[in-house]
């Protein structure tokens, strides 16, 4: 995990970078370093790579140990992005807005964006910077930073990122590079072989930094939105963890049931019975038993083994509870909840999935790319003010429904009988 102490923060000195400048960048990355072990946790339940959760109660020794992960969390997060699908940028009258087509292909932005979702989904934001390419580059570069190696500062009154630092590259996980992005100028930092920091300054003429969030909920009190791994999802999924662990253990007992052999002296089993020999008498298909001295024959009973039903009906209760914190539907869950559903049945389940999809596609998204999409143009002309018409700009997401063929002409064929009415 890319880390710095906060005395490393307050004593960071780089060559040709003014006080001021020093200041926010010191902000920035205080911001980020107190949200690196929060954001790499959550990293980790994306991962399916979360340490197991033991309560400390009833798990045997041997289940303790074992390497028992769950894709929940995943799911939670790849679910509602991969409904967000970029299609492509509209304007009234245009077939190629503001001339990004080539821009936008080039920057394979539709798979930058998709993963500036993801990552935004994990750890509530994502940045994506807009700059000159280098020789041989894509004329303007877009790219997309995780919240692990990026933050911001936040400007209120004109809602956009007033100060961006990224993390570049790092040596034995501290930062060796980063570059700071503010409104007149960018700073490319890096750490020279003595230990010492310089910077290239880079003089920024469009007049405000040149970054943009990728966000999931923001809200009045959270600019930087919050992330869809809450306290509760991951909680509900270290429960299933568990209760697939419950399951594991009780099935082992299915495997070999237990046997109670009464009537046979202590004696007959030497100084006790071994491991291989319980597994031998579990697993023996034919056993041949004598009577003893008094003509009495020991008896061989096999114990009730408990039921698998309560381990299962509590994974249906958590599964229930984690779809009612992300909208996932249970049966996306790999938990047989009812019955086969019918094509209605399954779009009622996903429907708060869908409002929330919907949401964020035509309000947050739509935002962030028309912004990303304005920037790009005025990096590539140099202009310090944003064209006239990107404010008719917008977005194009693939419907988040994902309709059959079908479906999508029997809607037009009912919208256009509807037209004809009208007129």
């Amino acid at each position: 995990m890319v880390a710095w102490s906060g005395d490393d923060i307050a004593g960071l000195r780089v060559a040709n970078v003014t006080d001021d400048e020093m200041a926010e960048i010191r902000s920035v990355m205080s911001k980020w370093n107190a949200r690196i072990g929060k954001n790499a946790k959550r990293s980790l339940y994306y991962d399916t790579e979360q340490s197991f959760r033991d309560l400390g109660i009833a798990l045997p020794p041997q289940l303790k140990r074992a390497k028992t992960v769950l894709g929940w969390a995943m799911q939670a997060v790849r679910k509602p992005a991969m409904r967000t699908q970029f299609e492509g940028l509209r304007l009234p009258g245009s077939s190629d807005p503001l001339e990004l087509g080539e821009v936008l292909s080039r920057n394979s932005f539709a798979l930058e964006f998709g993963q500036a979702v993801v990552s935004a989904y994990t750890h509530g934001v994502s940045l994506v910077t807009v700059g000159k390419g280098g020789p041989g580059e894509v004329p303007v570069q877009i790219q997309a930073h995780s919240a692990e190696t990026a933050a911001a500062s936040w400007d209120r009154r004109n809602r956009r990122v007033k100060s961006a630092v990224t993390i570049s590259d790092t040596r034995e996980e501290r930062p060796t590079e980063f570059v700071a992005y503010l409104d007149d100028v960018v700073l490319w930092c890096r750490k020279e072989p003595g230990g010492k920091w310089s910077a290239e300054r880079i003089e920024n003429p469009v007049g405000r930094s040149l970054v943009v969030p990728v966000l999931n909920d923001p809200q009045l009190r959270r600019p930087f939105g919050r992330s869809r791994l809450t306290n509760a999802v991951m909680e509900l999924n270290d429960m299933a963890v568990r209760a697939y662990v419950r399951m594991e253990g009780n099935a082992e007992f299915y495997s070999s049931p237990q046997i109670a052999l009464m009537g046979v002296d202590e004696a007959a089993f030497g100084d006790g019975m071994g491991e291989s020999q319980k597994f031998k008498l579990a697993m023996e298909r034919l056993l041949a038993m004598t009577k003893d001295q008094d003509g009495d024959k020991p008896v061989l009973t096999q114990l009730q083994q408990a039921s698998m039903a309560p381990h299962s009906d509590m994974l249906r209760t958590i599964a229930a509870a984690f779809s009612a914190e992300t909208a996932i539907p249970v049966s996306s869950l790999g938990v047989i909840h009812d019955q086969p559903a019918s094509a209605e049945a399954i779009r009622a389940a996903e429907h708060d999935l869908l409002v929330d999809v919907t949401y964020h596609n035509k309000h947050v998204h739509a935002a962030s790319v028309r912004e990303i999409a304005t920037l790009a143009a005025m990096v590539r002309d140099d202009l310090s003010a944003p064209p006239a018409e990107a404010w008719k700009l917008s977005a194009r997401f693939a419907d988040p429904e994902f309709r059959s063929m079908s479906a999508q002409a029997d809607a037009t064929q009912k919208l256009a009988s509807g037209m004809d009415e009208i007129g």
